[in-house]
């Protein structure tokens, strides 16, 4: 497989690759470590124009500012600077979790970005070929087509799955995204960037770039973790993944938040099943409980379209939430 033809561009200022953005829209991508985009761009899945390589902006765009009530990240922040920082290993360690089990160490060191894994389009065992293996396929509706493969006859939407695993953890964390264009700038929770269709999953417009993360400060009391179901230790896109944060205060859950990752088009927060937490003691039958709810709640959003079976996957949700749930209160106990 072979990448298509495109024209490069290299700016050398956050300014200047908006304006050029601004000029070619949609007609060109932007190229951070390019680990999914040169990907999808060999099978034939996208073909820009040009490519505008972000390589001169990480002194802009990268390292971790501490402000007055909250933490801003830099989303060409490479996953191996995210695991340096000693506030994020220190105080966010499900975070520190999430990007350790992003791909090869060689990736999180060189190119794989904070911002690029956000970014990353959707995922399914159809769609993520070869235009070869595609072609005895009608287009499905992420290649602009009227079909859902995995959801067979009369399915009415696509039904690819987020499997980034930073997203999953900064959801459950109640991070926001700051989008920049040359006209301005908007920030967005991650639950309105993640718009749950598998044709557009995120919120982000043509002459856009995705500049920070936003994190509220953690603060005393806070855990977090995130667990990873996947086949192999490195490299492999989850199975399955829970993210969860936690605040115990005088004893007793004062907040949890809950994410489930490789589900469904966006992070799927479960609120429903954190919400009995809310004020009760985090013990071993209050947290099982939970995670018990967490299953039921995703059940009806599993899809065949991974190498597992959906009915499989949705008995290990209470597995992973439970995991997740125990590591997050140990550490908001002063545990690790």
């Amino acid at each position: 497989m072979s990448l298509p033809h495109f024209q490069y561009l290299a700016p050398l200022s956050l300014a200047e690759a908006l304006e050029q953005k601004a000029l070619w829209g949609g007609q060109a991508a932007w190229l951070s470590g390019g680990s999914d985009l040169l990907t999808r761009a060999k099978q034939g899945l996208v073909s820009p124009e040009a490519l505008i390589s972000l390589k001169h902006l990480s002194p802009e765009l990268a390292g971790l500012s501490e402000e007055a009530n909250h933490l801003r990240l830099g989303a060409q922040t490479t996953l191996h600077q995210a695991l340096s920082l000693p506030l994020i290993a220190r105080e966010l360690p499900g975070l520190a979790e999430a990007c350790a089990a992003i791909g090869a160490p060689t990736l999180q060191q060189r190119v794989a970005t904070v911002g690029g894994n956000l970014c990353a389009q959707t995922r399914c065992l159809h769609y993520n070929q070869s235009a070869l293996w595609r072609a005895g396929l009608a287009p499905c509706f992420k290649l602009g087509g009227e079909v859902c493969h995995p959801g067979g006859a009369g399915a009415d939407r696509c039904r690819s799955t987020c499997q980034s695993d930073g997203a999953v953890m900064l959801m459950a964390l109640g991070a926001s995204v700051v989008l920049q264009s040359a006209t301005g700038q908007r920030t967005l929770t991650l639950s309105d960037f993640f718009t749950g269709q598998g044709e557009r999953p995120q919120d982000i417009g043509p002459d856009e770039m995705l500049t920070h993360v936003i994190l509220e400060r953690p603060g005393p009391g806070l855990g977090s973790a995130y667990v990873k179901m996947a086949s192999r230790g490195a490299v492999d896109f989850p199975l399955l993944s829970a993210g969860a944060a936690m605040r115990i205060e005088g004893g007793l859950i004062a907040s949890a938040r809950l994410a489930l990752g490789a589900v469904f088009a966006a992070p799927l927060l479960l609120k429903t099943a954190m919400e009995p937490l809310l004020g009760q003691a985090p013990t071993p039958e209050n947290l099982a409980q939970a995670a018990a709810q967490a299953g039921r709640d995703a059940a009806p959003f599993m899809i065949e379209n991974h190498s597992t079976p959906a009915a499989w996957r949705a008995q290990m949700v209470p597995v992973v939430v439970a995991r997740a749930l125990e590591r997050a209160a140990s550490r908001a106990q002063g545990g690790i």
